[in-house]
């Protein structure tokens, strides 16, 4: 375990170049808003480097792709990632405008809009599931296109048991974990 956060940690560190070129719009500051707030798109920018690089590091491992393969599929998993992070985004605010609205006793229009916004946002993640295997099934046979779907369905419950301890943990285990990972 140690040896995954630890690759996690690297791949944040030589991944974080990358982020400048995959969401420039995420660093823009807006003057009105709070300072914790405004540091928050780059911390989710470090988030979206380790997943790209959790992603980038894996791919080609797992679906047993040669280089030349894998360099014509890397756009297409960083344009992945990066939408994934967005609509990630969007789900996450439909869901918590949801429960203050249900909890302030919104009017059921205003919660049906947010409902709709929601199932969207839901609907907008398969999508660009479908885009991403649509652009990347025509360069893998057919055994690689089986990992590739192995290969997310396993990411998706390593990132999520990741950021399920990131959240849970108390910023004193969070210190103390980091300087672990590096043995």
């Amino acid at each position: 375990m140690k040896q995954l956060i630890g690759a996690v940690l690297l791949i944040a560190a030589v991944a974080g170049t990358g982020y400048s070129q995959l969401q420039p719009r995420q660093r823009l500051r807006a003057p009105d808003r709070p300072a914790a707030a405004q540091q928050r798109p780059r911390a989710n920018g470090a988030l979206q480097d380790v997943v790209l690089g959790f992603y980038i590091s894996q791919f080609q491992q797992v679906a047993e792709v040669s280089d030349e393969v894998f360099a014509k599929i890397l756009p297409f998993l960083r344009e992945f990632v990066s939408d994934r992070f967005e609509i990630s985004a969007r789900r996450t605010r439909s869901l918590n405008q949801i429960r203050q609205l249900i909890n302030r006793g919104g009017s059921d229009d205003e919660i049906k809009r947010m409902v709709k916004e929601l199932d969207q946002a839901d609907a907008d993640g398969l999508a660009n599931q479908q885009k991403f295997l649509t652009n990347a099934d025509p360069l893998l046979t057919a055994p690689q296109q089986a990992k590739v779907r192995i290969f997310q369905a396993m990411a998706d419950q390593r990132i999520r048991r990741m950021l399920d301890r990131i959240q849970n943990a108390t910023p004193n285990q969070q210190q103390q974990a980091a300087p672990n990972a590096r043995d």
